[in-house]
């Protein structure tokens, strides 16, 4: 079967940065045979195309399956004749085809191009048959009534099953490793519950600012940026159930239930770093950092509360999940300097799962110390994982939806973070570098330390 990868946005930062590297890995080193058609207004040619956004050391392969067409939607009429008139010449004389329609562009453009997508494809059923898939990035939508009006758009031209709503995270190797360090191993099993989990943290600090991409951002925003898709994502890993199996349907079934059980957000807070769009000539007031509380009220995982923070400008870049055990046995032994169990899942600057137990300090009578037991992805399985966004591009090819998820879990995850979407006024202004003052406060009021 002929594969052709429609890009949209295809001079964008995503397709240059992230989805170009991933198409030539998949065509290099698995053998997976395709074109894609790139689409953007900037260049007349293909040649301009390749010689402004593409490295020097891209490979002739790629370059011999890759192709640029100028396309301004603004003109539906000559673009879509265009766009007709390119994709009959690439499938020629083939028989069987795949188009892939992959939107990197803001939600708000959906509409017209679903429409000229619906006028191509009119035209194509005339020349060959074909079948079809369309990929959309997050944040799908910008709130819940749009994320569904959206959705509603995209059915006009393509089935659910065609329709591949991305959250990169799910192509990371830490997120699968989440359901394998889980469901795979008995003695984590038993422990993975509201019996000995005392409390959770998920943490995603940042060291860079938004001041670059500011335009995107200011209507973004830190909740929509990160909290209601990554980790909203990361959440349901934590705490569903085991699912019957590990396919698609099976996984997001139980991921709806872990949404459905979380309530809506009610105690967070906002803030912005104070250089924030200084060079703008406005005030911007959109969020860059957000510290917030919830639990999951489910039988497993109910009173255990989950701390997250996340956002920009801070001093050091991190990103891990600490699952704390209860300590049953400070109080047992009568010692407050027995340390917690718990488990450290790092996902940046690099993968790591550690267990944190107590064993006899040396020197010591009987003293305990806190020590790591430590799975590092590099050092066991080499340096050359697959990048997010290569695994995502496989499972497109392969029809494999068990990385995307369902409009379901996107519709109870803009449920979970409407009040968070509220503008303040009165946000936060923190210093760049430093932790806003209401995520310290956080952790005092509710009697707990931030990890890292």
């Amino acid at each position: 079967m002929k594969h052709i990868v429609i890009q949209f946005g295809g001079t964008g930062d995503l397709a240059k940065k992230k989805l170009y590297p991933a198409y030539e890995k998949l065509m290099l080193e698995e053998g997976f045979e395709f074109t894609v058609l790139a689409l953007g207004r900037r260049y007349s040619n293909t040649k301009e195309f390749i010689k402004d956004s593409l490295g020097s050391d891209v490979s002739d392969q790629f370059l011999s399956h890759l192709e640029y067409l100028q396309y301004d939607m603004s003109d539906e009429e000559k673009a879509t004749e265009a766009l007709f008139s390119h994709l009959a010449n690439l499938i020629g004389e083939d028989r069987e085809v795949e188009l892939i329609y992959y939107m990197a562009l803001q939600p708000s453009l959906y509409e017209d191009a679903i429409r000229q997508i619906q006028l191509v494809d009119a035209k194509l059923k005339k020349v060959v048959p074909f079948t079809k898939k369309i990929v959309v990035e997050k944040p799908f939508g910008f709130d819940l009534e749009s994320a569904t009006r959206y959705n509603n758009i995209l059915l006009k031209a393509f089935s659910d099953k065609e329709i591949y709503r991305i959250d990169h995270y799910l192509g990371k190797e830490f997120m699968q490793n989440l359901l394998l360090l889980r469901f795979h191993n008995d003695i984590i099993r038993r422990i993975w519950d509201n019996r000995s989990i005392e409390s959770i943290q998920i943490i995603f600090d940042e060291t860079h600012g938004v001041d670059q991409r500011l335009g995107f951002y200011e209507k973004i925003g830190v909740v929509r940026d990160t909290i209601q898709n990554h980790i909203m994502q990361i959440i349901t890993y934590l705490t569903m159930n085991d699912p019957a199996t590990l396919s698609p349907e099976d996984i997001a079934t139980e991921k709806v239930k872990v949404l459905r059980s979380i309530s809506s957000i009610s105690e967070f807070h906002t803030g912005r770093y104070e250089s924030l769009g200084a060079n703008s000539g406005h005030v911007v007031n959109t969020p860059t950092y957000a510290a917030l509380k919830l639990s999951v009220n489910s039988y497993y995982f109910a009173d255990i509360p989950i701390y997250i923070r996340t956002g920009k400008m801070q001093k050091e870049a991190k990103s891990l999940i600490y699952v704390k055990f209860k300590n049953t046995t400070k109080k047992a032994m009568g010692d407050a300097e027995i340390e917690e169990n718990g488990v450290i899942i790092t996902i940046h600057p690099e993968l790591t799962i550690d267990i944190k137990m107590n064993l006899k300090d040396p020197q010591t009578s009987w003293k305990s110390k806190s020590v790591r037991f430590r799975f590092n992805q590099t050092e066991t399985f080499g340096a050359n994982t697959p990048e997010a966004y290569e695994q995502i591009v496989k499972k497109i090819f392969q029809g494999d939806k068990s990385l995307f998820p369902s409009m379901r879990e996107i519709c109870e995850s803009w449920r979970i973070v409407t009040p968070m979407l509220v503008e303040d006024e009165n946000m936060e202004v923190y210093p760049v570098r430093t932790l806003p003052r209401f995520a310290r406060e956080m952790a005092t009021r509710n009697n707990f330390t931030w990890f890292a």
